[in-house]
């Protein structure tokens, strides 16, 4: 016969230093998505500069530059999340928050930046393909 075991009970301490630590993780998945959207938004404004340096039709320059402002755009925006993750960080860094309202607080604010991480992946995502589609119809 095997032995039922019983569930290993948590002191409230443990339980919200490994809380701590799962949101410190989500932060870091999170920072690693805005790498790779910096990453990528780099490449294509590198694209844009290798397109302006060839040959190119002249008379698809305002597209070219519109798509240029849109990557910008990105950058913000990515500079703006990035500060958003910094300030939960924080919270959990230093404020170590073992009172029940900052960690509201904090779960409050990564919901928050959950949504517009989503928001942003899904507005970049869509930019790269109308890139991709003006690059495919004006170059190749």
């Amino acid at each position: 016969m095997h032995k039922i075991k019983k569930p290993v009970s948590l002191n409230t301490s443990q339980m919200t230093s490994m809380k701590i630590k799962q949101l410190q993780y989500e932060t870091s998945t999170l920072r690693r998505l805005l790498d790779f959207l910096k990453d990528e938004n780099v490449h294509l404004k590198y694209r844009i500069s290798e397109i302006l340096n060839d040959r190119f039709d002249k008379y698809l320059l305002e597209e070219v530059d519109g798509f240029q402002t849109s990557f910008i755009r990105e950058d913000h925006l990515i500079a703006l999340l990035r500060n958003e993750i910094t300030e939960v960080d924080t919270m959990l860094e230093k404020e170590l928050p073992k009172d029940e309202k900052i960690m509201k607080n904090v779960e409050s604010k990564l919901k928050r930046l959950h949504k517009n991480m989503h928001v942003a992946e899904k507005q970049f995502s869509k930019l790269k393909l109308e890139f991709r589609k003006f690059l495919s119809k004006n170059i190749l």
